[in-house]
């Protein structure tokens, strides 16, 4: 299997070199990986490497009648990524719109992060994110002015006249489709 990767990787190179591509050979390994080495590790009780792809740290998982399944989470990379993103875009915000004309665009942001990030297993990565993007809201708000803007309870009924959209998964991998 092993050779097999290697074969599949040099020839990979050699196509993407034909249009002036190439892979990022730090960024880049053959890992074990899939059914058989999760099972072989259930035996020798060891750990399985994981590795991120396109946002998502993919992992060897146990469905709930004990059987191999593929997990998939935010990557802690991306997470903290997305995360300074967010602040740094509150922070810019904050005053040079009113609230509610950039309210929309944060909620817009919120909901364009559940529709990548929204899959089956990382329901708990999207919550993070979505209550540290309100706790991010409520303190730049306070910081638009020398006294503060909302007492936590205001925020909470501004919150409920203007709410957030809730985390949500979009793409549930796990359903059969018929």
């Amino acid at each position: 299997m092993e050779q097999e990767a290697k074969e599949f990787a040099e020839k990979l190179k050699h196509r993407l070199g034909k249009f002036g591509l190439s892979i990022a050979e730090d960024k880049s390994r053959i890992i074990s990986f899939g059914r058989k080495v999760w099972q072989e590790a259930q035996k020798d009780r060891r750990q399985i490497e994981t590795f991120d792809f396109l946002g998502f740290t993919h992992f060897c998982d146990k469905t709930l009648r004990g059987g191999f399944k593929l997990g998939r989470k935010t990557s802690r990379a991306k997470f903290i990524q997305k995360t300074k993103a967010m602040n740094k875009w509150l922070k810019t915000v904050r005053n040079q719109t009113k609230l509610l004309e950039w309210w929309k665009i944060f909620r817009m942001k919120l909901a364009g992060h559940y529709r990548y990030y929204g899959m089956s297993g990382n329901y708990e990565a999207i919550k993070g994110f979505y209550l540290l993007a309100k706790k991010l809201a409520y303190k730049w708000i306070n910081r638009r002015s020398q006294k503060s803007s909302f007492t936590y309870e205001q925020y909470n009924r501004f919150l409920s006249f203007n709410p957030l959209p809730k985390p949500k998964i979009y793409h549930s991998i796990y359903m059969s489709s018929h």
